[in-house]
């Protein structure tokens, strides 16, 4: 009798046990077993609790005067409230991982949208919360279906774990870097980095489909916010979506080289170098900046569309500069493309607009666009944000104090006239800002309100710039340090640190006194930096020093 039950035992487990693996499988269309063994949870919310509690984010101290000290504690509490709020920790099937636009009942508070959850998985990689970055991966992945022609594309949003696909490129684009930008930093023996991998290089995946357009067509058309724009129905060959592209495709060639698929490698890599000739070909206008986007039957720019309120003097235009860090890293003065000379004639004539200079000059705030809303808002992501990080990258450090400044004050302190706006906390980023001139001349409207996703993900980024950890290539970390001019330090707790031979956890700190600058680095735990630049700003231009196998080490320069 003992026996015959043992025997029945076995059976239900080993039934269960398939049930898992089959269920394991559904979703991601590739059937491997290391897509299986990538599955997570097997288990309820109080397993996901668990190992969500063995990430560990790193952080960042900004010192100096008011406009630093508030930047910091906003973007603790953003990140932290966003983690808290937003990311969901659900065991429903498709839930763990899942991160909404909104909260608290405020618009589009049950989507996920593509483009903004893959740059929030990449601020979840670049800050260390390497468990967080792999759920949403596994979200993203099982969620994604088929288009029509067989293959991977994500859609402009999912509503609440629906399955979808869609043809928004700059969403499937910015998922791609960021799940490459994860397969980097997982050990090899992960079940993730073996999942992320298969969807990434199957048949099906939204990289083949990429590179077979590429045969036929000289750039790729889309919708949604970066395609035509807000309220532009249709496709259109858009400037910051196909730049989007060109990136995920370097992204992929780097992680088909790891995996030592050569041919795919190099196919990536020339398919990126296609469409950075052909955005100089069709996307560049007379006077040398970005044209927004064209039409796809025509090559031309669309009057209508380009001179829509919603488009003219848009500030996304500044995202095809800033997003190229994500992969090419934080130097664009060294860059190889011709594309970044007119990233910064671009960036010269948005800011050229009489208006938007007039207000960034009184009040550090850089408009979101020269009609729409009178000229007078702007956000943390497409206005301010992606306008501050191109400073920074440029070294414009005196406009990006006084931009920086601006957002600290205006996240701490609204117009008092905007009553709407709803927060938990003064310090969490909102969706809609606003010049105090706008009180009288236009309703002050939330919108998506207090942390929606994309406001918080681009402050993190631009966060990240001024501590200047520059490790998308592992085989030398850069640190190019931006700090604003009136700043004293800035100080980095337990940072992850990509490298040759893995990823560290550093303490990195900066001070300046007078005319001296003082660089502390000490690796925490993890494997040792093989080759280390510290870049140093001085009166005379930039100064490199140069150490290898790092594990502590000082520098003063001045």
């Amino acid at each position: 009798m003992v026996l015959m039950i043992r025997k029945i035992r076995f059976v239900l487990l080993g039934i269960l046990i398939l049930s898992h693996f089959l269920l394991a499988l559904e979703g991601t269309g590739t059937g491997t077993r290391e897509e299986a063994a990538g599955t997570f949870p097997p288990g309820g919310e109080s397993d996901i609790r668990r190992f969500l509690q063995g990430d560990e984010p790193a952080k960042l101290k900004f010192s100096g005067p008011e406009a630093a000290e508030l930047f910091s504690r906003e973007i603790e509490e953003s990140f932290q409230a966003v983690l808290r709020k937003n990311y969901k920790i659900d065991s429903r099937p498709f839930m763990p991982g899942y991160v909404t636009a909104s909260v608290d009942g405020r618009p589009w508070q049950r989507t996920m949208w593509s483009r903004d959850g893959g740059t929030f998985l990449r601020e979840l990689v670049m800050w260390g919360c390497i468990r967080h970055a792999c759920l949403t991966a596994d979200c993203l992945i099982r969620l994604v279906q088929k288009n029509d022609e067989g293959y991977y594309t994500f859609p402009e949003y999912f509503t609440f774990i629906e399955p979808a696909s869609g043809s928004e490129w700059d969403g499937t684009a910015s998922i791609i870097i960021a799940l490459a930008l994860l397969w980097d930093r997982l050990p090899a023996e992960d079940p993730y980095k073996a999942k992320i991998y298969s969807f990434l290089h199957q048949d099906s995946s939204p990289l083949r489909l990429i590179h077979s357009r590429f045969q036929k067509q000289p750039l790729l058309e889309g919708s949604g916010e970066f395609g035509g724009g807000c309220f532009i129905a249709g496709k259109w060959i858009n400037v910051v979506q196909n730049n989007l592209i060109r990136l995920a495709l370097l992204a992929a060639a780097k992680m088909e080289l790891g995996a030592a698929d050569h041919p795919w490698a190099d196919a990536y890599r020339q398919d990126a170098e296609k469409v950075g000739e052909n955005m100089l070909r069709f996307l560049v206008d007379g006077d040398g900046s970005w044209i927004w986007c064209i039409d796809p039957g025509t090559m031309k720019p669309n009057p209508a569309v380009i001179n829509h309120p919603i488009n003219k003097g848009f500030g996304g235009m500044n995202g095809v500069a800033c997003m190229t860090a994500d992969v090419c890293g934080f130097e664009p003065a060294a860059s190889e493309w011709k594309g970044i000379g007119a990233c910064e004639k671009t960036f010269a004539k948005l800011y050229s607009f009489p208006l938007r200079r007039e207000q960034f000059e009184k009040y550090g705030i850089w408009t979101q666009f020269d009609e729409f809303r009178a000229g007078m808002s702007s956000g943390p992501s497409y206005g301010d944000g992606y306008a501050l990080q191109t400073m920074l990258l440029w070294d414009k450090m005196e406009m990006a104090e006084k931009s920086i400044t601006y957002l600290a004050r205006a996240t701490f302190r609204p117009p008092a006239a905007y009553s709407e706006l709803k927060r938990d906390s003064p310090y969490h980023f909102y969706e809609r800002y606003y010049s105090p001139e706008a009180v009288g001349k236009l309703e002050l409207e939330q919108g998506c309100g207090a942390l929606n996703l994309v406001n918080v993900t681009e402050p993190l980024k631009a966060a990240r710039l001024l501590m200047g950890v520059d490790d998308v290539s592992s085989a030398e970390v850069k640190i190019i340090i931006r700090m604003p001019p009136s700043w004293t330090a800035i100080e980095a707790e337990n940072w992850p640190i990509w490298t040759v031979t893995g990823v560290c956890r550093a303490n990195i700190e900066y001070r300046k006194k007078g005319d001296k600058r003082f660089f502390e680095l000490e690796v925490k735990s993890g494997h040792l930096i093989p080759e280390l630049a510290v870049r140093f700003p001085t009166r005379t231009g930039n100064a490199w020093i140069r150490r290898t196998n790092v594990r502590k080490i000082r520098l003063q320069i001045g």
